[in-house]
């Protein structure tokens, strides 16, 4: 017998923890959030469920604390949810918690695979059909998040939710014409309708037709003041018309309405970075790298704010930490030679950074870095050293990273955002969302 997973998931409703994430739980309308009221307030009652272990409950309860922390604790719910489905494969309600949390924390693939393991249970629901699609489409799998979308569409012809995220689909495949389609079915429904009327803004954003976007983007708060998508995506629309301090004011706002919203927090620092501002710009890039250690943006961030305090080890460190995730950044090289030259009194590791510079950034012959590895090597050779520790080593190609941060990052509004690009975001529940680089809102 299929399940509806509105019964299955009552816990998590009841926590507050899928309000944005299962929209059938509460049902509501497409303009604004979910509008059932999360309880998170009580504990939830800490009872048997019948079918269940007492260890896969008590899981699930550790679970849903850490969510309900201020601000919530994804990396500590993920592991507790973990448990639970490991001690209940068949724990729908602690899998479906799970992949919201995995999502929270730009786990996306991994969202991917609980969202399914819900639904490979004969379970039928709009809602997670709904987050699977977002979690597929934030994995950068556009196509299959249209077909989880479009299938929604099929059952509930009327579905704005569906088509918002459509919208969003649509954008990250640059194909605007459907999604400007979609969003203008939503609004001929729902002229007030905020997710649709921030993807229109996203679309004129993407077309450079920034007033008409910061028109979109200022309706949008007009309808819902505490949209923090809004916010994020008006102050990026406000920064590429050099309005900057206004541009700074919309990102705080955005990051004080949603600390989680990292795309906000990096366009934040880098302004902060651009302007010098090294300590301001440290913190935020930390706040990031706290919720993602390995996130590649706010690692090099955090780099590039330290040298500029002069914290020159551990700057080098990051750069090195950075090198994990890509390989193909010549100016990193650059700035750890430098340190390493100038700063450390390492001339192996120096040695090895501008090589590795050079064989990536590939300078002229006149360039006067090529006579600094030759001094370079002619002192080491005289003073009988050791060979350098090996950095990491680079790969061909790849486009240098400004070492200073260079501009704003072009984050559009969404969940954990991914520094280097992203897709685009597609609506939570009955709100839309917008992501990083190329944020869709659903």
């Amino acid at each position: 017998m299929r399940q509806n997973i509105a019964r299955t998931l009552k816990y998590a409703c009841l926590v507050g923890v899928s309000a944005a994430l299962l929209p059938a739980c509460g049902g509501g309308g497409n303009t604004k959030k979910d509008p059932v009221t999360p309880v998170v307030k009580k504990d939830p009652p800490k009872q048997e469920v019948k079918g269940v272990s007492k260890a896969a409950v008590d899981a699930f309860n550790e679970g849903v604390a850490a969510l309900k922390k201020t601000p919530a604790d994804y990396a500590a719910a993920a592991v507790a949810f973990e448990k639970a489905t490991k001690v209940d494969d068949k724990y729908l309600v602690a899998w479906a918690n799970l992949g919201f949390s995995y999502e929270k924390l730009g786990r996306y693939a991994d969202a991917v695979t609980a969202y399914r393991k819900v639904l490979s249970k004969n379970v039928v629901d709009r809602g997670m059909t709904l987050a699977l699609g977002r979690a597929l489409l934030l994995s950068g799998e556009p196509d299959l998040a249209i077909t989880e979308f479009e299938s929604i569409l099929r059952k509930h012809p009327d579905d704005l939710e569906a088509r918002n995220n459509l919208a969003a689909a649509y954008r990250a495949k640059s194909d605007t014409d459907t999604s400007l389609r979609y969003v203008k079915e939503v609004l001929a429904v729902q002229p007030k309708n905020v997710p649709a009327i921030i993807n229109l803004g996203l679309i004129y954003l993407e077309q450079n037709k920034l007033p008409l976007a910061q028109l979109m983007f200022t309706k949008a708060l007009s309808y819902d003041k505490d949209n923090a998508k809004a916010m994020n995506n008006l102050g990026l629309t406000l920064f590429r018309l050099k309005e900057i301090p206004s541009a700074v004011i919309q990102f705080r706002k955005a990051v004080m309405q949603d600390p989680t919203m990292d795309e906000a927090r990096l366009n934040l620092a880098s302004i902060y970075l651009d302007y010098l501002h090294y300590e301001n710009a440290l913190q935020e890039f930390k706040a990031v790298r706290a919720r993602f250690p390995k996130h590649y943006a706010a690692t090099v961030g955090a780099a590039n704010s330290l040298y500029g305090t002069q914290q020159f080890e551990e700057a080098a460190k990051l750069y090195e930490a950075s090198l994990e995730t890509r390989k193909d950044n010549s100016e990193v090289y650059l700035r750890l030679a430098k340190i390493y030259e100038e700063q450390l009194n390492n001339q192996e590791k120096a040695l090895v950074a501008y090589k590795a510079y050079v064989e990536l950034a590939k300078p002229p012959q006149t360039d006067p870095i090529y006579s600094t590895i030759q001094f370079l090597e002619q002192n080491l050779k005289s003073g009988g050293l050791k060979p350098a520790e090996e950095v990491s080593a680079p790969a061909e190609g790849g486009e240098a990273a400004p070492a200073e941060g260079g501009e704003a990052a072009p984050a559009e509004g969404g969940e954990a955002a991914p520094a280097e690009g992203g897709e685009a975001a597609p609506a939570e529940g009955d709100a839309a969302e917008a992501e990083a680089a190329a944020g869709g809102e659903g």
